[in-house]
């Protein structure tokens, strides 16, 4: 992960780079817009993380009754639900961001990159410091899915179909992973830090 972890970074000080340049420009309309998205966004994934906790809770619970269709589905809910929120959002923000027809497209494509992840990858810090969560894997694979999105619909020219399948393939690990610890017995994995 830490291979990921230099490109992001990179692209996340160019994307407010790229808002100071925006600035600059004049072009102070989508600057606001990105900000007013990026604070939804933020507190979209406040939400999320309290609905996974629920979600969490209620598998384990349903494990312990022995109600393992249950437990499967609040867990799988709690695994995917939150990507396909990310994802969802990401897309979103390419739309309404990136696509915007204006004088700069490259200081619009990398202002949405830090619209996109920035909301998230903020809470994941934020969360990792008090409890174990699943913040930081999906705030890896939204980067690596809007990557892929920009690239599929940006370099490649490809259909948002297909920009949008691309887009799934970073999530099934935060999904795996999610499914797993959501079943998983928390007085084991007290130690764990993922």
């Amino acid at each position: 992960m830490s291979l990921v972890t230099v490109p992001m970074a990179l692209l996340t000080l160019a994307s407010i780079g790229a808002g100071a340049m925006l600035m600059f420009f004049g072009d102070l309309r989508v600057l606001i817009d990105g900000c007013v998205i990026a604070m939804l966004g933020y507190g979209a994934a406040v939400l999320l993380e309290r609905l996974i906790v629920y979600l969490d809770d209620q598998a384990i619970r349903a494990s312990e009754r022995g109600r393992r269709r249950a437990a499967h589905g609040f867990a799988a809910l709690s695994g995917g639900f939150p990507m396909l929120v990310f994802l969802s959002y990401e897309w979103f923000v390419f739309r309404q961001v990136a696509l915007r027809p204006g004088d700069h497209p490259l200081l619009l494509e990398l202002w949405s990159y830090g619209v996109a992840t920035g909301p998230w990858t903020l809470f994941a810090a934020h969360v990792s410091r008090f409890r174990r969560t699943l913040c930081g894997i999906r705030a890896y694979a939204g980067h690596l899915a809007y990557w892929l999105l920009a690239a599929a619909s940006l370099g490649l020219d490809a259909p948002p179909p297909v920009a949008a399948a691309l887009m799934l393939l970073p999530a099934i690990l935060p999904f795996i992973v999610g499914l797993l610890l959501a079943l998983a017995d928390r007085n084991t994995l007290t130690n764990v830090r993922v």
